[in-house]
């Protein structure tokens, strides 16, 4: 009788162990605008990635994501800076993305005013963003629209017993851009899809309706165009407009598409603040606050929300 029992509750705790896996908790983080910090406070940069580091087991960080602006014009100074802070993520192997704001871009001179010459083609102009931050930077990077270029790309990872694609999407994109994410979407049926970009809610909540003046399609556009058409796409980050937003509508398939908003460069720098998004699959719940690594407080205002009766998609 013994050798029957030991082998049964070898496999009872090995079923166990495998269900609390594929229910555990874990968070995501955001990383909003960095240009203020990477150009006048650096420090408060520093102590978001070493934030991070630190509690990457505790809270079981699995992903990390940055809306873009990591600088706000192009000098040595800011990239380097940009550079040695996420290097801190590399260092741990901890996996990122990041969407390319047009501070990242040549549309934007010194002082953060406009560059001369055709806007439009400047904000195309990743060269230096590129040269810092290569394809092979990104690890769990999978696929990008063009080879050498980080602009349009995805990511892959699993978390809480579910497969996970993050979707980065130049800002106000061409349509070739939109028309190559749409080639993305659909060959992953079972993941939970995330797009980064840049621009894509303004403070009072509302989807963008322009450009900029300089951009090729508006955020609505790409509503319309991509984010609304898919049952798997999950869930939209953006920053670009100071504040903290959200709203979720439902697709054309029914699905709710969560679209958060944070930025906060005009308000001390950016306070070294973070997204926290504590995601319990089990329960179905989204947990969102912004909390700053460099005061070691979390905001109590209407940037701390909850989602309830969330439907994740279910790998297969």
């Amino acid at each position: 009788m013994k050798t029957l029992i030991q082998p049964l509750l070898v496999v009872l705790a090995l079923l166990f162990c495998s269900s609390a896996a594929r229910a555990e908790k874990f968070t995501l983080v955001v990383i909003p605008d960095t240009q203020a910090a990477v150009n006048y406070r650096p420090q408060q940069f520093i102590s978001q990635v070493r934030w991070i580091v630190g509690n990457h087991h505790k809270r079981n960080i699995k992903f990390v994501l940055h809306v873009g602006d990591l600088v706000d014009w192009h000098d040595d100074y800011q990239w380097t800076n940009a550079d040695e802070a996420m290097a801190v993520l590399d260092k741990a192997k901890i996996p990122y993305a990041i969407a390319v704001g047009n501070h990242d871009t040549a549309a934007v001179d010194v002082g953060g005013h406009a560059a001369p010459g055709d806007v439009r083609a400047n904000l195309r102009d990743t060269t230096i963003f590129n040269r810092y931050f290569p394809p092979e930077r990104f690890i769990a990077m999978k696929g990008r629209m063009e080879d050498h270029k980080c602009d349009n790309c995805y990511h892959l990872f699993s978390a809480g017993g579910l497969d996970w694609l993050v979707l980065t999407i130049e800002l106000w994109p061409r349509q070739e851009a939109i028309d190559w994410a749409k080639t993305v979407v659909p060959r992953y049926p079972n993941h939970n899809v995330i797009v980064l970009t840049h621009s894509h809610l303004e403070r009072d909540g509302r989807i963008k309706q322009n450009n900029g003046g300089y951009g090729h399609t508006s955020p609505q556009h790409l509503w319309d165009e991509l984010l609304s058409q898919y049952p798997n796409i999950f869930m939209v980050l953006s920053g670009h407009v100071q504040d903290s937003a959200w709203r979720d509508d439902k697709g054309v398939h029914g699905n709710k598409v969560y679209q958060l908003l944070q930025n906060y460069q005009h308000e001390d720098r950016g306070g070294g603040y973070l997204r926290l998004l504590e995601i319990d699959p089990e329960a179905r719940t989204i947990d969102a606050r912004m909390y700053s690594s460099y005061y070691h407080r979390t905001r109590d205002d209407h940037s701390k929300f909850s989602f309830k009766d969330v439907e994740f998609i279910q790998p297969k």
